[in-house]
């Protein structure tokens, strides 16, 4: 599937059209246009991970030459997404002793 197929297929299925998603992000129509005729192969970093919060989806999902992401995939690229969501409702503080919390689970590997 292409990157712009698979961006239909999200947006047939939250039924959303992709005006509404380039208002939404800020992302130009003609991006989508480009994307669509084949004049455009690629979108850049910035694009890709807009469209990933958007659809809450991992970026890797939205490239052509990416099968479906597995589901243990899926799966760590929401719960990280609720991580940092969360995140914006703690202090400082807290969010330093998490900060070092992770850190320290990092370096159990």
């Amino acid at each position: 599937m292409t990157t712009y197929e698979k961006l239909a297929a999200l947006c047939a299925e939250r039924r959303v059209r992709l005006s509404a998603v380039a208002a939404a992000t800020g992302i130009r129509s003609s991006v989508f246009t480009e994307l669509k005729s084949g004049r455009t192969r690629r979108l850049s970093t910035a694009t890709l991970t807009k469209l990933s919060d958007y659809f809450e989806v991992p970026v890797a999902f939205l490239l052509d030459d990416a099968d479906d992401v597995p589901d243990e995939q899926e799966e760590l690229f929401r719960m990280r997404k609720v991580l940092f969501d969360a995140s914006a409702k703690v202090t400082k503080e807290d969010l330093t002793k998490i900060i070092k919390m992770v850190e320290a689970f990092a370096k159990e590997d």
